[in-house]
């Protein structure tokens, strides 16, 4: 590799890793994975409407590229998930299990929990936050942060509601 090729993918890495390292938290902790793009698509039965309802849904989606500190072999994932919750289009707040799947084939379970929330400029965000409860980065605490640039608000006047989203996310995992 070319001395130029190497310094970018250095100046790479740095970038991807920095602003999520500053970035405060609940305790000092080192972020190990960084994943700052992916697509999730998600489904919700019953469909979100207006009103707060009990509501369950289920997620799959990938990251790529990712950088982890102590397992630079680890470049991307797939991940499933699902929870239950209270729910409508304009805020939820769901308890779930996720399992992300590395390119290594080494696995993370993670749970906790989920929260919705409608922005004023029509842009709704998801973030998902946990602890990794079994295999890879046990223990450690993943934030997974999904953005819907515009959802169909319309289907949620109807009475089946908004049955599925998809949208950018990105993931951090932080020992």
């Amino acid at each position: 590799m070319r001395p130029r090729s190497i310094a970018a993918v250095a100046l790479l890495v740095a970038g991807l890793l920095a602003p999520v390292a500053a970035a405060p938290s609940a305790h000092a902790g080192v972020v190990d994975v960084a994943c700052p793009t992916g697509t999730q698509y998600s489904t919700y039965d019953p469909g979100l409407t207006y009103t707060a309802r009990t509501t369950t849904f289920v997620a799959q989606g990938s990251l790529a590229p990712c950088v982890s500190l102590r397992h630079p072999q680890i470049v991307g994932a797939t991940f499933t998930a699902e929870g239950t919750g209270t729910a409508s289009c304009t805020a939820a707040s769901f308890a779930d299990r996720s399992v992300y799947t590395w390119n290594t084939g080494q696995q993370s379970v993670v749970e906790g929990t989920l929260a919705i929330n409608l922005k004023p400029n029509g842009q709704t965000v998801l973030v998902r936050t946990g602890t990794v409860v079994d295999g890879l980065f046990e223990g450690a605490t993943v934030v997974q942060t999904k953005v819907l640039p515009a959802l169909d608000l319309l289907a949620c006047l109807t009475p089946q509601g908004l049955t599925s989203d998809s949208g950018v996310l990105s993931l951090t995992v932080t020992l």
